[in-house]
Order: structure tokens, then sequence, then C-alpha cells
């Protein structure tokens, strides 16, 4: 008898596993978590990206605003009392990215070239061993007269009147998030934005301070 009924309890657990089983994968409960756990990492990291995107896409545009306001002013020789043109060009760069350049990391030049055909221009030289680029001992035409090869045959300034002169920025912006700086930054983490531009002097005559009298 008792043989029997383990027996038939053996049976009755068979048969409700299946009957259990089919309860269990029709069950929904917490699978709003589960979906939440997987898709929750994948929208913060592309929020993350666009929001870094955004920051480095906004730098660039005050980069190219600041630069092409400043070079529209350098243009014209003024300069007001107390600065030399190239501290008033400079902190007038500086005020057109509105506080969201960090300043320390910029670098500011102004080029002076005879023609826009000379810009980025380097000195003429004899590539003897035929590999596209000047080695030491090969003869050159020294242009700005300093005694050796220059890659560029720009002087540093803003020029005097109808000069032309290449105005550029080069900024090395931090990023948000330590993210976003292992994977696309530099070895310190930052990635380097430029902005730049050509311009011809108006015609203007010696410069002098605007001071009051």
């Amino acid at each position: 008898m008792m043989r029997r009924s383990n027996a038939k309890m053996k049976n009755d657990m068979a048969q409700h596993q299946p009957r259990k089983l089919r309860q269990l994968l029709r069950c929904e409960k917490g699978v709003a978590a589960l979906e939440t756990a997987f898709a929750l990492p994948l929208v913060l990291l592309m929020s993350l990206g666009i929001l870094e995107m955004g920051y480095v896409m906004a730098s660039t545009v005050l980069l190219e605003g600041a630069i092409k306001d400043a070079s529209r002013t350098g243009m014209t020789g003024y300069v007001i009392c107390g600065k030399t043109r190239e501290e008033y060009i400079n902190d007038l760069i500086k005020d057109r990215t509105f506080g969201m350049i960090d300043i320390d990391n910029m670098t500011i030049t102004q080029e002076i070239y005879d023609s826009f055909g000379d810009v980025d221009r380097g000195e003429i030289y004899n590539d003897e061993n035929y590999n596209g680029m000047y080695d030491d001992g090969e003869p050159f035409v020294d242009e700005n007269g300093n005694g050796e090869y220059d890659d560029d045959i720009g002087a540093a300034g803003l020029g005097g009147s109808g000069a032309i002169v290449a105005y550029s920025i080069e900024y090395d912006a931090s990023f948000m998030t330590g993210y976003f700086s292992r994977q696309i930054g530099d070895q310190d983490g930052r990635i380097q934005l430029k902005a730049s531009t050509v311009i011809k002097n108006e015609p203007f005559g010696v410069v002098s301070q605007d001071c009051p009298a």
C-alpha cells in the first residue's frame, strides 16, 4: 500500500511539472525592471554622448565667431588706449567666447604675409633627394633672412595697411566625463579644436592709440 502511494505521488508531481513550467514562462512579473536594467546604461551613454558633442560643437562655433570678430577689428588698425593692437585683439577674442572657453588652454596667433598665396607656405628649397620635404643641408632661399629654413614664411604680428594677416586659434577642449576623454581624447583627455581666417588689412595710416584728451 505504501509503495502504491509513493508511486502515485511521483506520478502527480510529473503531471504538474509541465503546468508549472508553462505558468513560469507566462509570468511577466519583473519584466519592466529587467528591461530597464538592460536599456538604462545605453540611454545614459547616448545622452552623455549628445551632451559632449554638443559642447564640442558649441565651442567650435564660439571660436569661429570670436576669430571673425577679431579679424574684422584688426583689419581696421584700431587700438584703444593703454593696450597694444595684439593685446586688444586677444582680449576681444577671449571676450567673444563668453566664459565658455578656458583661456588658459587657448593659443592665439597672427601671421603676416605679402600675399594670400604665401599663407602657410614654406621657403623655397632644392629637394635634392626628391623626398618631398626639406632636409638639413639642402639649399634654400632665406626669404626672411634669419639664416635657417622655415616651413612657414609668415611673420608674427597684425601687419600694417594692406597686409595679409592669418588669424588662428588652437584650443584644447576638456570633456565633461572621463569616459569620452579616454575614448576619443588625447593622452591628456582633451580634444584640439581649431579656427582660422585670413584677411587683408584695410588702408589706414599710422596706428595711434585712441586716448582721451
